[in-house]
């Protein structure tokens, strides 16, 4: 089926981005009993407010990471160590971060696929028959299944790649993680809901059937398509990809789960394997701490 194949296709990884500087703000004490780092302009309402430390990805998220005895594994293409460090930055106003939060991270988190071997989103689609397959793929449309709540997928990963459009998130670095460019006003404004998804932007939302091995997650990057900028990132069971431009085509337009009516879902072995190869690529150079070392030659001989 075209429209599979289409949503098998369509996001491509590696690369790097384009990024832009974020402006100062002034370190304070707290507010309200909660710890405020600086009182400044907020990212998402533009308001001068005093500003909480906010996650680029959600606290909740680390958890399925980490067990009772040990921090996650964090990998990059420096270093790759067990760290329980969470990116988070004086970003938003405590109500701006609350929405996040009530719109998007707090429906989505507990349908994450887990350690244990439990997956509830992938149970929530195979309530439904799927629209299409090819392959291994199958397409299945939230728009079928009223316990899909299809606002809140579309707002938690517009969340997660706007915050990462907005800041560094990085030690050292001044610019960005990601750059939408002339369209970032249009997702800030989505994300308040002053404003529809945005025109110039298509959204994908990918699953990877059960049994899910990597219980990780991958902060947003920039992706290798050419005509258009893509921005990949994945959580436990499930991959976002972010289209942006107007030079993106009416195909790819229709595998939009946030603007197209059915609201497709890919269900895809394969993303597995894409996520595999995007870590095997990105550290083969990097430094890896004894104790990971000692972890990799385990689960290799198993």
């Amino acid at each position: 089926m075209e429209s599979v194949r289409a949503l098998r296709t369509s996001a491509a990884a590696g690369g790097s981005g384009t990024r832009y500087l974020t402006p100062p703000t002034i370190r304070i004490g707290s507010v309200d009993g909660k710890k405020i780092m600086e009182l400044g302009i907020c990212k998402l309402c533009l308001k001068d407010k005093p500003l909480i430390n906010s996650h680029l990805m959600a606290r909740g998220i680390h958890d399925f990471c980490r067990t009772p005895d040990d921090d996650p594994i964090f990998i990059s293409s420096k270093v790759i160590m067990q760290s329980g460090r969470q990116l988070q930055h004086p970003l938003l106003c405590r109500e701006c971060d609350g929405l996040l939060s009530r719109e998007g991270e707090n429906w989505v988190l507990p349908l994450l696929a887990t350690a244990e071997g439990t997956f509830p989103f992938h149970d929530l689609l195979l309530e439904g028959a799927p629209g299409g397959s090819d392959g291994d793929s199958k397409m299945y449309a939230a728009s079928r299944n009223p316990k899909i709540d299809v606002a809140k997928l579309a707002h938690f990963a517009m969340g997660v790649f706007w915050k990462a459009s907005v800041h560094p998130w990085r030690g050292g670095e001044t610019e960005p993680l990601i750059q939408f460019a002339k369209y970032g006003e249009s997702a800030r404004t989505f994300l308040l809901g002053k404003a529809p998804f945005p025109a110039k932007m298509v959204l994908i939302a990918g699953v990877i059937p059960p049994p899910v091995k990597t219980i990780g997650f991958c902060h947003p990057y920039r992706g290798s398509a050419s005509g258009y900028h893509n921005f990949l990132f994945f959580v436990p069971g499930i991959e976002f990809a972010l289209l942006v431009g107007n030079t993106i085509s009416s195909d790819l337009k229709q595998t939009c789960f946030a603007s197209h009516r059915l609201h497709p879902i890919l269900v895809s072995g394969g993303i597995a394997g894409s996520i595999k190869g995007v870590i095997q690529g990105s550290t083969a150079k990097a430094h890896r701490a004894s104790n990971v070392t000692k972890y990799l030659i385990k689960e290799k001989s198993t």
